[in-house]
Parts: structure tokens; sequence; C-alpha cells
């Protein structure tokens, strides 16, 4: 199978690429200015300068049977600066996509990628950022491309919080490892909020099952699945980890107050119409993954 995957130079990105290219041909699209050497001995590169017309040619020429889009430009919160590569990355390079698929009647397997901060107060969409404006706003953009493209096969996976190695991304387990290392301090909210968090090998299994799913017609077109795991506040979050690194995080708890669109229950099937995607279960525990990931 050919397979294009935007957002190839991300955490998910990378990981996909190198799980999937066991058995794909992948092609990887990314700007000019990304970093390749991870994945470029496990894809082809195709470096995007903005031109349609070429990526319609690339597009004729690969008869690519399947599309993964992951690319995306995430900003909780944006400053003037931000709106273009935001817009260009979650709207425009979707849209050249899609386009290229139909001016060569390319049948394929098209997956889109959403956030759970979309829905910030379930079950109804209510966008927590811009960015997740922007994310929504691909989604209905992807209903319109599906009527003219009876041809191809949607679908959607709403992705949660990711940990594992070897990732860059300034998120939370990232930031405490940091803290215990360097004796410093962390201010934070009172940590109440539920967070779902999944190791990124679950993740990956999770886009091979609904790539089967696709291919097998076993779901419905442009239907919406989650990777929806078990819950944790963010303080038992902190004592698990604590725990396995067997020494407290210096966090000061309440120091900051929580985020205008703070969510406390991300969207689930249990709060909404979406539903767990089929036949996946994640295999590794919060607590084994923090200790797979972070442990001595």
């Amino acid at each position: 199978m050919k397979v294009l995957l935007t957002g190839g130079s991300g955490f998910i990105g990378k990981n996909l690429i190198k799980q999937l290219s066991k058995n794909h041909n992948i092609t990887a699209i990314l700007r000019p200015t990304s970093k390749i050497s991870e994945i470029s001995s496990f894809c082809k590169i195709y470096h995007y300068d903005g031109d349609l017309n070429k990526l319609i040619s690339l597009f004729k020429k690969e008869k690519f049977n399947t599309i993964i889009h992951l690319a995306t430009c995430y900003k909780p919160s944006h400053t003037p600066d931000d709106i273009s590569e935001i817009i260009q990355a979650n709207i425009t390079l979707g849209v050249c996509i899609l386009e290229a698929i139909k001016q060569n009647k390319l049948p394929c397997i098209f997956i889109n990628t959403i956030t759970f901060s979309q829905f910030a107060k379930p079950p109804s969409y209510s966008p927590a950022s811009l960015y997740d404006s922007t994310k929504q706003a691909f989604l209905d953009i992807i209903k319109y491309y599906s009527t003219e493209m009876p041809f191809c096969f949607f679908s959607n996976l709403m992705l949660y919080n990711t940990y594992g190695h070897n990732d860059p991304r300034p998120k939370i387990f990232n930031l405490w490892n940091q803290s215990l290392k360097n004796n410093i301090s962390i201010e934070m909210s009172n940590g109440d909020q539920l967070l779902d968090f999944s190791h990124i090998d679950d993740v990956i299994n999770g886009f091979e099952i609904l790539i089967n799913l696709c291919i097998k017609k076993e779901i419905d077109n442009n239907s919406i699945f989650t990777l929806q795991n078990q819950r944790y506040s963010l303080k038992e979050l902190e004592e698990f980890f604590s725990q396995i690194k067997n020494k407290k995080i210096p966090i000061i708890w309440g120091a900051k107050p929580y985020r205008t669109n703070e969510i406390f229950d991300p969207i689930s099937e249990q709060n909404s119409n979406f539903s767990k995607l089929p036949k996946w279960q994640p295999k590794i525990s919060i607590k084994e993954g923090i200790k797979i990931v972070y442990g001595k």
C-alpha cells in the first residue's frame, strides 16, 4: 500500500512512519524547513512549497492508496503573528491535498486527526482556542469534499494526550522530569482537571486498526472515533510520577489559575455521541508507561 502522511516530522508522525514503513511504502509531505534526519531512511520525502499544481502532479504519479493527515500547528493561545501559520497548517494544506485527490479522481482512504479540545464543553462543539476552531473548520471542509468524491472513504480519529520515548515537546511529563532533574519548582493550578494520556505505541496501534477498518469498510464513511483511555486528575498523575521516580515533584499547587477554557472532563463516549475506536484497547497502563519512559 502507498501511504502519504502529513506531519511526519512531529512526534506522532515520526513514530507512525517507522511502524507503517515495515509493511507499506510511505511518502511524507513536509515543509522545506522540516527536519528529516529521523525519518528519511523510512520513507520518501516530498517538500511542499505551496504549489498546488505540483501537488496534483505528485498524486497523479504516485496514486496513493491512503492519506493520513497529521499536520497541525498547535497553539493553545495565539498572537496575531501566529494566525497565518495556524490557518496554513490546519486548513490550507489539508484543502490542497483534498483538491489534489479530487483533480485526479483518486480512490483512496483519507484519515484525518482531530482533537478533544474542539469540544471543551461536551457534548457540543465548543473550541478551546483558535487552533481548535481551525481543526473544526477542516472537519467541515472534509464533509464537502466527501460529497464531491464518493470514490474516497473518510474517517476521523480523535486524539488526546500522548507521551513516549524521545518526545521533544514541552508536555507535562517532560516538564515534571526536568523539574526533578534540576530541582526547580513548578507553579500549577489546583490539579483537579481530568487528563487522558496514551503511550505512543497504543496510539500508533490505533492508527493501524483504523486503516484496516477503512480498507475492509467495517465502519461508516465520515465517522469519528476516539482513542479514549482511562482518565486521572493532574494530582493523581503527579502521585504516580513521584512514586515511580521515588521523589516528590516540587509543585506549588494552586499558584496558577485554571485557564479560561479549562477542560475538566474531556469528551468521551460517555458524554457525547462519539464512539471509541472498535477493536482498540490500550495495552500500556499509565503507571507502566511512566515507568517505561521516565523510570530510572
